[in-house]
């Protein structure tokens, strides 16, 4: 079971994060020597929030035991990154995906944990 204290960090941690993605992408982009940061692929940021509120979903339910067992969870990351780096070619994309993955994280830890008792901890 993930405890509330821990959903509520996570919460904060990726708002915190996506400011920063935010601000360093705006600071960069004014800077003139600096090639301009890829732009970020609707799909991707789409696909990335769809990833992340199916991920917390599975590991708040510890679906596959992919939170209690450690070498399931890092062969399960390991594997999405080979897959990942193998399906998303595309810089576009792949900025997008991650910024949704920040957006899947808030989005999920506002609901389930913030506002919310944390899914699957009956």
């Amino acid at each position: 079971m993930v405890s509330r204290r821990r959903a509520v960090a996570e919460f904060l941690i990726s708002v915190a994060a996506l400011v920063t993605q935010t601000y360093s992408r705006n600071v960069l982009n004014r800077h003139e020597e600096y090639d301009d940061p890829p732009s970020l692929s609707a799909k991707g940021v789409l696909a990335g929030t769809l990833y992340q509120l199916v991920y917390h979903s599975a590991s708040d339910r510890d679906w596959g035991r992919i939170r209690s067992k450690r070498y399931r969870r890092l062969a399960y990351g390991l594997c999405w990154a080979a897959v990942r780096r193998r399906l998303f070619p595309s810089d576009e994309f792949r900025h997008g995906f991650d910024t949704g993955g920040l957006v899947g994280t808030i989005l999920y830890r506002l609901w389930y944990g913030v506002l919310h008792p944390v899914s699957g901890s009956e």
